[in-house]
């Protein structure tokens, strides 16, 4: 199982503005066998840090068919819209879960 940590940064500065596109952008996910986890809108930094405007925990089964989703034309269709909305994308790999607490026993 390949997980996705996925850190969305909205392109017009207000929050939530791409879940059009990414409800779009997720059905398609979905069809190459993912599975959104979860996905949040964070509290923003107390400090003023840049924080995401969403960040979505994701899992699909292998690197083959993520890749196979990131080429799907259906999604490769949808690149302007995405560019649109999206300005910046922080993405993580793991094929390696800790467990801790009861999960680990």
């Amino acid at each position: 199982m390949l997980y996705i940590n996925v850190h969305l940064f909205g392109g017009k500065g207000y929050r939530g503005e791409f879940l059009e596109y990414e409800a779009k952008a997720l059905e398609v996910f979905r069809r190459h066998g993912g599975e959104v986890v979860v996905a949040y809108a964070p509290v923003p930094a107390a400090d003023g840090a840049e924080t995401p405007d969403e960040i979505q925990v994701l899992r699909i089964p292998d690197r083959k068919a993520f890749d196979a989703f990131m080429q799907d034309p259906v999604r490769m269709a949808m690149a302007a819209e995405r560019d649109a909305v999206i300005r910046k994308t922080e993405v993580f790999f793991s094929e390696t879960l800790i467990l801790y607490g009861s999960a680990a026993r």
